[in-house]
């Protein structure tokens, strides 16, 4: 994609091609015979015994068709390339076992702002997790269906905030989980003009207006990108892993929705704009821990300050 995210000419070729090339029931075959085969590579006479062709002649042209694309040869016989296991994958997530919607229900969590209880649903493939009383959002992000099948609704939850998690850490470290290109973060602000909300570790906002900063991270090869908070961003960060730890919240066995500090703008300073410069504050029992990154969300600093 070019820097406005339109598909260029010679990318958009590729991808009809490769498109083209899977509009096959046989070629579909092959692959997903590649990807079910106890062994990595299989032989041609194997490969069309798998498939059921039996032309042989038919079954090959199938197969050069997909070679050096999706497969390929070896000396054992055929194999899949990444793209290849990636397309079977893929198709295997898309697949709709138990619907495209779970109704919304209520967590075992209480939101940060009210103290209510929050929903969750899944809706259109995307899981939102928010409260209905003060209307503050927490989640809404895509997961493929393929994750309903067999869980339920709390199991499907546990999944989806382990990956999105997972998702957000790889991100902020430069790897674009949808392409596998390399991905930039920085610091943007959103809302309308005016000034920017910041806070302070009481929780009370000195600026009470609805502009605020988020992170975006953004791959430079396939231009898809995530919207994450502050504390999303810098979660999985040792010196805030550790002072979660001590003070007996395990990171990562807590909803991220019950982090208060991944979603509290109340917590977020604005030191300076040009260039960025932000710091999150989260609270402890007896000290804070504040951790300052920088427009690019690199960490500048971490201090933590008795209370």
């Amino acid at each position: 994609m070019n820097e406005e995210g339109a598909l260029t000419a010679s990318t958009g070729a590729r991808l009809e091609e490769a498109f083209r090339l899977l509009a096959n029931e046989t070629r579909l075959e092959i692959l997903f015979a590649l990807y079910d085969a106890p062994d990595r590579a299989v032989s041609f006479s194997a490969l069309n015994e798998r498939v059921g062709l039996g032309d042989s002649g038919r079954f090959n042209y199938h197969l050069k068709r997909l070679t050096d694309r999706f497969i390929y040869r070896t000396g054992e016989g055929y194999a899949l390339l990444f793209s290849g296991i990636a397309v079977c994958r893929s198709m295997l997530a898309a697949i709709d076992a138990d619907g495209h919607g779970v109704e919304p229900f209520a967590l075992d969590s209480a939101c940060y702002n009210c103290g209510e209880s929050l929903e969750a649903r899944y809706d259109h493939e995307h899981v939102v997790v928010r409260c209905p009383h003060c209307g503050r959002g927490f989640h809404d992000f895509p997961l493929p269906p393929g994750a309903l099948a067999g869980r339920t609704t709390e199991e499907l939850l546990r999944v989806y905030d382990l990956w999105t998690r997972a998702q957000t850490v790889l991100a902020a470290n430069g790897l674009c989980t949808w392409c596998f290109g390399r991905m930039s973060s920085a610091i943007v602000a959103e809302g309308p003009p005016g000034e920017l909300t910041t806070g302070g570790a009481s929780g009370e906002r000195e600026n009470p207006v609805e502009r605020r900063v988020r992170v975006v991270h953004r791959c430079d090869r396939c231009t898809g990108d995530m919207r994450t908070t502050v504390g999303e961003s810098v979660e999985a960060h040792s010196a805030v892993v550790a002072f979660l730890h001590e003070h007996g919240v395990d990171a990562f066995e807590t909803p991220s929705w019950e982090l208060e500090f991944m979603w509290n703008d109340a917590l977020v300073t604005v030191l300076a704009e040009d260039p960025w410069e932000v710091r999150l504050t989260i609270p402890g029992e007896d000290e804070t821990l504040s951790v300052t990154i920088d427009g690019d969300v690199r960490v500048l600093d971490v201090r933590r300050e008795q209370v």
